[in-house]
């Protein structure tokens, strides 16, 4: 009988081990997959972030647009438009210099 008790006893202590050995590894499991779904946390908050930068660049971008059409509506002065002053002083400089000249 008392073969019997330690024989009992060997398998009561095979199956805490067993289950100590489960239990380990469904803790290292659940801290692995904890791990992982901080990461995909991470993930997602950069996602959002680089999502509402993009929505941002995207209304800068839609008011620069809006002005330069505004701009260009109201018929901006261009390039020969300002060139003109400068080629008026140049022909009047020239008159100037003709006319300086004594006259022999």
């Amino acid at each position: 009988m008392a073969n019997i008790n330690k024989d009992h006893q060997d398998r009561i202590h095979g199956l805490i081990k067993d289950v100590e050995a489960l239990a380990k590894g469904l803790r290292s499991n659940l801290r692995k997959r904890a791990n992982v779904s901080g990461v995909l946390k991470e993930v997602q908050k950069a996602a959002d972030r680089l999502r509402r930068q993009a929505a941002t660049t995207a209304g800068q971008v839609e008011k620069y647009v809006h002005s330069i059409r505004k701009e260009l509506e109201k018929g901006a002065p261009t390039k020969a438009t300002k060139k003109r002053p400068a080629a008026k002083k140049a022909t009047a400089a020239k008159k100037k210099r003709t006319t300086t000249t004594p006259a022999s």
